[in-house]
């Protein structure tokens, strides 16, 4: 069980006043998440919420055809799975764990029960979904209309932020899926980001070298995004 002692990083849980933090601790479990792990897949209810603490959650929509691409990402700012506080809805795209790390789980039914009496907890989480309805349709917008390239950059200057690294260990093949295209496209352009020294690439690990040029190289959305964290002391 979580001490309530206990340093935390996660952004919503941090927030809320000692009183209303303690009640909630009890329903608290620390979980070790696995790189690749599958939290709820596709089509199945979500049973659980994941408060982040060092890893990095994402949510990505299939296609019948087997494709998906990543339209969410979230880290220690915020709450995976909050469609469980509906009820055993099915969620429409599948969880998975980004980069490994740590994080509290809490289940479903205990987290609804909570809600009716922790003021702050409801209104926190009601932040959070509203913020991450904004950062769902700007990755849906940048999806749809910019290269593979601004695509990337934005990706990996997001996924950084949330770590607070500058390296992240993950193949091309996984970072490939994440943005629904080809392998071979973001070798051709982790090559090319490389030849310019803006990153560093080995196998399996990718490393931020030119924090500053690869921002030039990133999309609006990427501000617009970083924009609506730094608004509400996301990250």
């Amino acid at each position: 069980m979580l001490r309530i002692n206990e340093l935390l990083s996660n952004k919503v849980l941090t927030a809320l006043p000692r009183e209303e933090f303690e009640r909630l601790v009890p329903h608290l479990e620390p979980v070790t998440l696995l790189a690749g792990q599958t939290l709820f897949a596709q089509g199945e209810p979500a049973h659980y919420l994941f408060f982040p603490e060092n890893c990095v959650v994402s949510y990505q929509c299939g296609m019948s055809d087997g494709r998906s691409v990543e339209v969410g990402m979230i880290g220690r700012e915020g709450v995976a799975g909050l469609n469980a506080l509906f009820g055993p809805a099915a969620g429409r795209q599948e969880v998975g764990v980004t980069v490994g790390g740590s994080a509290l789980r809490a289940r479903a039914d205990d987290a609804r029960r909570e809600l009716e009496r922790n003021a702050a907890l409801r209104r926190r989480l009601e932040k959070f979904s509203g913020d991450y309805a904004a950062h769902v349709s700007q990755r849906a917008a940048c999806n749809a209309l910019h290269s593979i390239e601004k695509r990337f950059a934005v990706w990996l200057l997001l996924l950084t932020e949330r770590l607070d690294s500058d390296t992240v260990e993950m193949t091309q093949e996984r970072i490939a899926a994440h943005l629904g295209v080809r392998r071979a496209g973001i070798t051709v352009i982790a090559g090319e980001l490389q030849d310019k020294g803006m990153v560093a690439n080995s196998r399996g690990s990718l490393r931020v070298v030119d924090r500053a040029a690869l921002e030039r190289v990133a999309c609006e959305c990427y501000w617009a995004l970083t924009g609506m964290a730094q608004q509400t002391s996301l990250l």
